[in-house]
This record gives C-alpha cells, sequence and structure tokens, in this order.
C-alpha cells in the first residue's frame, strides 16, 4: 500500500471554513471530494490496521484455544506485564508528540529534537522500571502456582518486549506525523503477520509455552521498531536537556494519573488473580481476546484521528472534528454490542470447548470495550490539547469509585470482574468528557500549557 500523497492528507487536515462565495451550481462538488478523500483515508486504514489487528487476535486466539489453561494463565499474567510496563514506560511523553508538533508547525520551530527527547526519556524510564518486574513478577507469578524456569523466561521476554515496544511506537508515530502512513502501516503489518506465524508454528509444533508465546510477542514488535526506523535524523547529535525539561514540564500535571491508569489496562487480571483462581485469569484472559474486536477500532484515534487534528489550526473546525470521530466511534460501539447480544455463540465459538457458556460474562466485555474506546479517545484529545491541569483531581475521583466498586462486587467471580472494568470504564469516560467540556468552552480552566 502506497502512502497517501501528501497533497491529500494536507488537504484534509489543514481545511479552514473558507469565505462565503455567492452561491454556485458546483458547490455540492465540495463535500463530495471531501468524501472521496476521506474514503481513501480510511480505505488505507482499513486494508492494512484492521488486517494488522486482525493477525494479533488470530494469533491470540490460537493461543486461547491451542493452550493448556495454566499456560495460558501465566502468559495473560506476563503480557498484563507488558501493558503496564509500557505505560510506565511513557507517562503521556509519547503524547505530547502530538501538542508539541502542532505548537511547532505554529511558531516554525523544529520538531525533530522533541522526538529525541521522548524516546530518551523512555528509554531512561524502562532501565529504572526493569529492576521492579525483575523483583515483582517472579514473586507473584510464584504466588499463584506458576514457577521454575518458566516464570524465569517469561520475565525475560516481558523485559524484551517493552524495549522493542518503546522504539517501535515512537518511531511509527514519527512516521505518522510526518504523513509517512504507508510506511507505519507496512511496519506494523508486518509485525502483526510475523507474530501470527510464530503462533502457527508454536500450535503446529505443540511447543504450547507461556515463555515462547512471550518471545514471538517480542520478535514481533522488534520488527516494527527495525522497519520503521527514520531514513535520517534520528543520529544527529542535539543538546536534549531543554527538549527533555519542556516534555517533563508537559506531563507534570497528568503525571499521578498516568501512574494510575498505568495499571488501568491490566487491574483486573490482577483483581482476579488476588481474589479469584487460575481459572478465572484465564476466563478473563480469553474473553479480553475478544474485547479486541471492538479494540480493531481503537487504532483510528492514535493512526488516523489525531496526527489529523493535530494540523489543524482553526477551532471551530476543530470541534467539528471531535464530535463527527466520536460519534464513529460510539456507532462501532454500539453496533459490536448488539451483534454480541444477538449472537453471542459466534462469539464464544472461536474461543473453544474451555470457555463456552460466558455468554453474561461476554456482553460485560464488549460493552466495557466499547467505552473504553470513546474514553481513550477523550483521554488523547484532552492530552493532545494540554488539558490536563486537574488530571489529578479526576484520578481521584476514580480511585475513590474504583475502591468503592472492589468493597461490593464479587471479585473472585469472572462476571464480577468484568463488571468491575466496565463500571470503571463508564466512570472514566464521564471524568474526561467533563474535561473536554471545560476544553472546549473554558480552556484557561483545565489548560496547563499554552
Amino acid at each position: 500500500m502506497e502512502p497517501l500523497p501528501q497533497s491529500v492528507v494536507g488537504a484534509v487536515l489543514t481545511e479552514a471554513p473558507a469565505v462565503p462565495a455567492p452561491p454556485s451550481p458546483v458547490a455540492p462538488a465540495v463535500p463530495l471530494g471531501l468524501l472521496r478523500r476521506w474514503a481513501g483515508i480510511l480505505s488505507a486504514y482499513l486494508s492494512t490496521q484492521v488486517l494488522t489487528q486482525l493477525a494479533g487476535i488470530a494469533a491470540g486466539l490460537l493461543l486461547v484455544r491451542s493452550m493448556p489453561v495454566p499456560e495460558f494463565a501465566l502468559y495473560t499474567l506476563g503480557a498484563s506485564v507488558i501493558t503496564s510496563f509500557t505505560f510506565l514506560c511513557d507517562l503521556g511523553s509519547t503524547s505530547s508528540l502530538l501538542y508539541f508538533f502542532q505548537r511547532t508547525a505554529k511558531s516554525g520551530e523544529a520538531f525533530h529534537p522533541y522526538l529525541r527527547a521522548v524516546l530518551s526519556l523512555r528509554r531512561i524510564a524502562f532501565l529504572l522500571g526493569t529492576a521492579g518486574v525483575i523483583l515483582v513478577f517472579p514473586r507473584s507469578a510464584s504466588a499463584k502456582g506458576f514457577g521454575g524456569m518458566s516464570v524465569t523466561l517469561v520475565t525475560a521476554g516481558i523485559v524484551l518486549a517493552v524495549w522493542c515496544q518503546i522504539t517501535a511506537s515512537v518511531r511509527v508515530l514519527a512516521l505518522r506525523l510526518a504523513g509517512r502512513y504507508g510506511s507505519s502501516y507496512r511496519a506494523e503489518l508486518v509485525g502483526g503477520g510475523l507474530r501470527l506465524l510464530l503462533a502457527g508454528v508454536m500450535v503446529v509444533t505443540a511447543l504450547l509455552h507461556a515463555w515462547i508465546a512471550m518471545l514471538s510477542t517480542a520478535l514481533g514488535t522488534a520488527a516494527v521498531a527495525l522497519l520503521a526506523t527514520p531514513r535520517d535524523g534520528e543520529r544527529t547529535e542535539i543538546h536534549l536537556g531543554p527538549y527533555r525539561r519542556q516534555i517533563l514540564r508537559y506531563i507534570l500535571p497528568s503525571l499521578p494519573s498516568a501512574l494510575y491508569f498505568s495499571i488501568q489496562g491490566t487491574l483486573v487480571i490482577w483483581l482476579t488473580a488476588t481474589f479469584g483462581s487460575g481459572r478465572n485469569i484465564a476466563e478473563v484472559g480469553a474473553l479480553s481476546r475478544l474485547g479486541l474486536a471492538v479494540g480493531l477500532f481503537s487504532g483510528l484515534t492514535g493512526v488516523v484521528f489525531l496526527p489529523r487534528m493535530a494540523q489543524i489550526i482553526d477551532e471551530r473546525l476543530y470541534r467539528r472534528r471531535y464530535f463527527q470521530y466520536g460519534g464513529l466511534l460510539l456507532g462501532i460501539a454500539l453496533a459490536l454490542f448488539a451483534t454480541a447480544w444477538a449472537v453471542p455463540r459466534l462469539f464464544l465459538l472461536v474461543l473453544g470447548q474451555h470457555y463456552t457458556g460466558l455468554h453474561r460474562e461476554l456482553l460485560l466485555v464488549v460493552a466495557g470495550s466499547g467505552v473504553n474506546l470513546i474514553g481513550g479517545y477523550a483521554v488523547a484529545v484532552n492530552l493532545a490539547r494540554s488539558w490536563n491541569r486537574f488530571e489529578w483531581l479526576a484520578v481521584a475521583v476514580l480511585i475513590l469509585a474504583q475502591a468503592a466498586l472492589v468493597a461490593t462486587l464479587p471479585l473472585g467471580t469472572t462476571a464480577g470482574a468484568l463488571l468491575f472494568n466496565l463500571l470503571s470504564a463508564v466512570v472514566g469516560l464521564g471524568l474526561q468528557l467533563t474535561i473536554t467540556a471545560f476544553g472546549f468552552f473554558r480552556p484557561r480552566v483545565v489548560q496547563w500549557m499554552g
């Protein structure tokens, strides 16, 4: 897939309301041309990103159906640590690139030093966090009955996967901000295909071990990082100190929430591990794979919407695009929930015989994923616009709400853990939409950096 021409992308992204012109018989051609351009943009996304994510889902489902329940439970725990560790190494610094890209576009300042500074900060955070993973994960896994060489190898796979993810995510975003969408799509497609291939090899050879699955994740991410290597500029010597300080200043008010949200994606897994059994861990992990059906469209936010919104200067156009994109995500979430409600057996069939009969749990997973889809979009926009002055207050309210849920819900069951996830997502979405409303209509109240 060739990357979209810069002229096409720029025309979509930077359009501004035109001065009203006299009525013309060709006026209806304008929205039609816009529709055609977006058809090209979305077809490029759907033809590559959806294939990439489908490859990831297929790889996960192969492991769900084939791995013994104890091995899949250990793999689920390891994958949850990858999610949290990756988030901890970021803490909003990568999102800051969207803000600084828009700012440098307005001021004419060079953008590349900010890119280098984010990458260096994330690598420093990785080195600090690795010690914690090595100390905590083996002990936690052993407490649930996993032990020996398998836990050690899974731990090594976690560290390798996160190191590769740091480089891959920053490089892929840099390609998209530079308009090289085709190159970024191809890199991710190759990475997803490699993960699927390695999962197939595991099944064929019957080497269904958690540590091998973890290694395949790391290798797929390494392929993305390699293919997304920039053509030039990354090796240029730059004094990064001033740029690091600006990025740290940007993330400062949202740092408490970033630290807390670093565990949100895996909180359900670890609550299940605390209150439930290994069987419950495997069920939550397996059902989460089905929730990724909604996640097929989560990439629209970071891949299609935000890089384009970052190039919009006119505030009225930005607000209009915000509601258009959010409405699209809402429609997708509702359609997928309706499908899961109408034909739950179709969804559960792909998980295999170990996980049949989880109809109610399926609906909870899909509903929670849908709310998280919209909530993730709201969070991303708030961070990209630096509407993060009161993120600490939002996370404080969320913590209180989740504490109440822990005290009242039956977290020792799969359904109880998934209901916790859904209700937490609803609270988080409400808080982020409140911040967004202030951002659009009273921006000085919530904006940290102007």
